[in-house]
């Protein structure tokens, strides 16, 4: 089976569109760092409204962690920039196995179980072994050999990415339903407030309507930071994962100099590949955490809004 297939397999895990970075060549960037580097969840929802950006208007407030990323952005952009300027390839100097535009379009359109199927329907009927790669360097070699080996667990990680996504799925809807339950007993609350008179109309004592408000908010908050607790724990062993997956191909394509050297075609596009897919998984990482600092600011702003 050809390496190129894992391209096929991590679009349909990551739903990514990789057709706007078909690069040709690695790019001389150490993935690993920003692997490292990137922002971690934030341990509670006060430490995530105090350091993001709060903009309120109209009585409606909005959240940016884009300074707390700004760096990690600016360099996930310059690699993608790289990436997109480089010379596409000629028709003819596409090797077998690339995903065509017709492939992309019929997974648009599918579900995840029709796109899991569809997968390993290509991972069969693919064609064996990258040969091109022969003439390479020892060096460059090393990284090719590498890599084959995270290629032969990816059935395997297939099946981990299964598990954990199913994982994900049933962790946010405890927490959804956990708020409902904060939403409900607030409503119960406020309906056993006495009311008082305006005419014809009645509301719940004010005072004490926003003592059950704040209460309640205290209850979401609490909700939230146990969240954040699970996702701090489940964000950094993904990151963990991610580097003992990768990093010793990273470590033999850095001594490779990027395969700058070698003079064939597949073995630039297999690795280019490679190092798409990694950043791909480190990209998903990112977003987990940004969406964390936004969400866990939320509560702490709802609090804030309560006259």
């Amino acid at each position: 089976m050809k390496i190129k297939t894992i391209m096929i397999i991590f679009a349909i895990l990551f739903s990514v569109n990789l057709s706007p970075l078909m690069a040709q060549a690695p790019v001389k960037k150490d993935l690993m760092k920003i692997l490292e580097q990137q922002p971690q969840p934030p341990a509670s929802s006060k430490e995530a409204f105090a350091t993001v950006t709060v903009n309120e208007e109209n009585g409606n407030m909005t959240y940016s962690a884009a300074k707390i990323f700004a760096a990690t952005d600016q360099q996930i952009s310059a690699i993608e920039a790289e990436f997109a300027a480089q010379p596409k390839a000629a028709p003819g100097n596409v090797p077998a196995g690339s995903t065509s535009a017709s492939d992309r379009k019929k997974m648009k359109g599918m579900s995840k179980e029709e796109k899991m199927k569809m997968a390993m329907e290509m991972m069969q009927t693919m064609p064996g072994g990258a040969q091109a790669s022969e003439m390479d360097p020892p060096d460059i070699r090393a990284a090719l050999d590498e890599w084959q080996k995270i290629y032969n667990d990816t059935s395997q990680e297939f099946q981990r990415a299964v598990v954990k996504q199913q994982e994900e799925a049933k962790l946010a809807e405890q927490y959804q339903r956990a708020h409902a339950e904060v939403d409900s007993w607030q409503t119960a609350e406020v309906a056993k407030l006495p009311r008082i008179s305006s005419g014809e109309t009645s509301a719940p004592d004010q005072v004490m309507l926003k003592a059950v408000n704040h209460k309640a908010a205290d209850k979401h908050i609490a909700v939230a930071d146990k969240r954040l607790d699970q996702l701090r724990v489940r964000w950094q062993t993904s990151v963990d994962q991610t580097k003992a997956r990768y990093s010793v191909f990273y470590k033999k394509l850095v001594a490779a100099n990027y395969a700058a050297e070698s003079k064939n075609f597949s073995t630039r596009k297999i690795l280019s590949d490679a190092q798409m897919m990694i950043l791909t998984s480190i990209k998903g990482q990112i977003e987990q955490s940004r969406k964390a600092w936004v969400e866990a600011a939320s509560w702490q702003g709802r609090k804030k809004q309560i006259k």
